[in-house]
């Protein structure tokens, strides 16, 4: 599941951060030439990305409309090694990227160029939300246009807990002695920890911050029934009631109730909303812009997106997108999510990583 794929390349990421030099060169003039999309588009277009950007459920509609297209597609498994391979000399045309995995270090590093949003006319309907996410916008040009979503909250048993959680500091009553459970991850772990405390900055925690946060959680480990590593994990703790609450994701609601659990239940926090969102640039070095452009304002088109929200249960970006839902997937993907984010925290790697893994290798130490 996406939503968890930007913890695997963290180390990684950071330390990738903190590199300099790199970038393409050429392609990014052109994607900035002003202009509409001409008609009919045509020749080779690289596509590097995620795999399920070229799923073929997806990326067959695009196909059938753009005949004189050749897409070429090259999968990674994170945006860390993306961003290496492409530092490393790799040329592509369109790259799949994700805020919370390094879209604003790409920027910093020159591999992805500046967009003409005359040439994307769903740009105008993304939910300003996603614009103001690190990467997307940087110095006043657009350099990503975020396509899908996903937000981190509070799964809850509806059978025992009448009123839904509002706060993640919810997770830490008492009243719930024994039956929480939080992911198996420092970073989840440590930022739920951080909100519940009320620090607002939850990805750039100073020393003592992340002491308070470790101290916090250990204080609290009599809650916790067990800490959850994989989505068949919690969805079974859980469906079997050993759990009653817990940190989780829309997606294991959505797969728990389809397995006959419509007992469980998901809430946002209204400390924040810690949030992963992926999209689409163009490479500086593209050589076909024009294609580039069409698989851009495909991915943003309604009729693509319902597609990744009934496939994967995304969040997505187009508030066309909700407005063109069928009514029953609307509500089962959540597609009306963004209109209610209060403050997105976007799902970063911390920059003191190791200090972070320690923390929450001390606490499970504990108890």
């Amino acid at each position: 599941m996406r939503a968890r794929t930007f913890f695997i390349a963290a180390a990684a990421l950071v330390a990738l951060a903190g590199c300099g030099g790199g970038g393409g060169s050429g392609g990014a003039g052109g994607t900035q030439a002003s202009g509409t999309q001409p008609k009919v588009v045509s020749g080779p277009l690289r596509l590097f990305a995620y795999s399920d950007g070229f799923d073929k459920q997806l990326i067959e509609p695009f196909e059938a409309e753009n005949p004189k297209v050749q897409l070429q597609t090259t999968p990674f498994d994170s945006v860390a090694s993306a961003t290496a391979k492409l530092r490393a000399g790799y040329h592509t045309d369109v790259i799949n990227t994700c805020v919370e995995e390094g879209a604003a270090t790409q920027v910093k590093l020159g591999l992805l160029a500046p967009l003409d949003t005359s040439r994307i006319p769903g740009w105008k309907t993304v939910f300003p939300t996603f614009k103001k996410l690190p990467g997307v916008i940087v110095d006043g040009k657009v350099y990503v246009i975020p396509v899908d979503s996903g937000v981190t909250g509070i799964m809850y048993d509806s059978t025992k807990i009448s009123t839904p959680p509002t706060s993640w500091a919810d997770l830490f009553s008492p009243q719930y002695k024994g039956q929480v459970s939080v992911e198996d991850n420092p970073e989840v772990a440590i930022q739920v920890g951080a909100l519940a405390l009320g620090i607002k900055d939850p990805v750039h925690l100073s020393d003592d911050q992340i002491e308070q946060v470790k101290n916090f959680l250990i204080a609290h480990r009599d809650v916790f029934r067990t800490y959850w590593n994989s989505d068949a994990d919690i969805n079974n703790l859980m469906a079997t009631g050993e759990v009653t609450i817990a940190e989780g994701y829309p997606g294991n609601v959505l797969d728990m109730n389809r397995n006959g659990a419509k007992n469980i239940k998901f809430s946002l926090a209204k400390e924040g909303q810690i949030v992963w969102t992926c999209g689409y640039g163009i490479s500086t070095s593209a050589s076909n812009v024009d294609a580039s452009y069409a698989l851009l304002n495909y991915y943003l088109k309604p009729s693509a997106q319902l597609i990744e929200a009934s496939r994967w249960n995304y969040i997505m970006t187009n508030e066309q997108t909700l407005k063109a839902a069928p009514p029953a997937l609307a509500k089962r993907a959540d597609l009306s999510l963004p209109l209610h984010f209060e403050n997105i925290i976007p799902a970063s790697p911390p920059p003191d990583y190791d200090k972070w893994i320690e923390a929450w290798n001390e606490v499970k130490a504990a108890g």
